[in-house]
């Protein structure tokens, strides 16, 4: 399999850290490319020229992160990342959820101020209120993470507040969500969370 990724994108991040939890990144072979200016070479494999894209083991393209996390999932070794059905699903996918609203919003000001730089335009002003928010959220929630082992929930918030860091110092997170930090500091010491820190 190839995985077309990015180094600094949060959602090729999010891949390769379940592939490494899922025992697949020997099976995987990087393809290191930058969706702006890569063009031919990404619209080859997504008409969206966007990151990640794997080719998965039938030789076809699959994009968007989540499809191929749970690609991967499905085909990977050792527990499930997202139970598949039940009681043990639901609290997984809220997790998820707030996670992309998460990276989503902090790429979104990323890739504002990269194309329109400062003062923020509206848009990117209204996401970073969110992600303040969000952080209230998330610090209310902190019991609810405390697993034994991370899910794919678990698993999109340490990518999310680890590329918030990374990207916009300015959001200060662990000085208001102290518990959330503690709780992230542990997720983040795993070995699929050291091998894939951008650079």
């Amino acid at each position: 399999m190839k995985l077309y990724l990015n180094k600094t994108s949060p959602y090729a991040r999010l891949v390769t850290v379940v592939a490494h939890e899922k025992a697949l990144s020997d099976a995987i072979e990087p393809v290191w490319v930058d969706p702006w200016t890569d063009t031919d070479a990404m619209i080859a494999v997504n008409p969206y020229s966007k990151v990640p894209v794997l080719i998965a083991r039938d030789g076809a393209p699959l994009t968007e992160s989540q499809c191929i996390c749970e690609y991967l999932d499905e085909i990977g070794g050792g527990r499930r990342l997202l139970p598949t059905e039940g009681a043990l699903r639901l609290p997984v996918l809220r997790k998820i959820g707030l996670a992309r609203g998460l990276i989503d919003a902090a790429f979104g000001v990323t890739i504002d101020r990269r194309f329109h730089g400062k003062p923020d335009s509206p848009l990117a002003a209204r996401w970073l209120v969110s992600l303040g928010r969000a952080m209230t959220v998330l610090e209310q929630q902190t019991g609810a993470l405390e697993t034994p082992v991370p899910d794919l929930g678990d698993l999109t918030l340490a990518v999310g507040l680890s590329y918030t860091e990374f990207r916009l110092p300015e959001v200060a997170w662990r000085s208001r969500a102290h518990k959330l930090a503690m709780w992230f500091d542990r997720v983040a010491a795993r070995a699929s969370m050291r091998a894939t820190v951008p650079e």
